[in-house]
């Protein structure tokens, strides 16, 4: 049975697919509207709406995405219909840890001291290594985990670093 408050119906799936749908399809429109800077120079990677643009292009595909996974789904279960243990949901207390943990990282860590590079990998290594801890115990696995973990953070903090800084030109704090 399932453990969550409010189970999955192909229903709601599809009205949420449908709302993740028309939100990405604004972003995407209100991106493309944006001014191009053309007449300052800029190109069309260094363009402001191409981000959000591509943000929102991703939202939509997504949005379609889980309207089709939950037409299927309604074709087998029915419309109003919600399977135990099919949904997939974080449990509230993963999703209120990530939510602090974001947080942390966004009030705490970036922009407070700490060079963006350096509390990106902190939070990305942190992140992996919590959310990885049960598993990786169970299996006698949680040196190797850490160090997983570990190269997770560097790894993205690194790329993240270049693309913004490189690609984007963005400056990071």
């Amino acid at each position: 049975m399932s453990t969550d408050i409010f189970p999955s119906s192909p229903r709601r799936d599809l009205q949420g697919g449908v709302a993740w749908t028309m939100f990405g399809c604004i972003i995407a429109v209100l991106s493309w509207q944006m001014d191009r800077m053309v007449q300052q120079g800029a190109t069309l990677h260094t363009a402001p709406g191409l981000w959000p643009g591509i943000v929102g292009t991703l939202l939509a595909v997504l949005g379609g995405v889980l309207m089709l996974r939950s037409w299927r789904r309604a074709q087998r279960i029915g419309w109003d219909a919600a399977e135990a243990d099919d949904t997939d949901y974080a449990p509230v207390s993963s999703f209120a840890l990530a939510a602090a943990m974001f947080f942390v990282y966004a009030l705490l860590l970036v922009g407070r001291g700490l060079p963006f590079w350096l509390g990106t990998a902190l939070f990305v290594a942190a992140f992996v290594f919590v959310f990885q801890y049960t598993g990786r115990k169970a299996t006698g696995t949680v040196l190797r985990g850490f160090l997983v973990a570990l190269a997770c953070g560097v790894i993205t903090a690194i790329l993240v670093t270049l693309v913004f800084e490189q690609l984007f030109y963005v400056r990071l704090p």
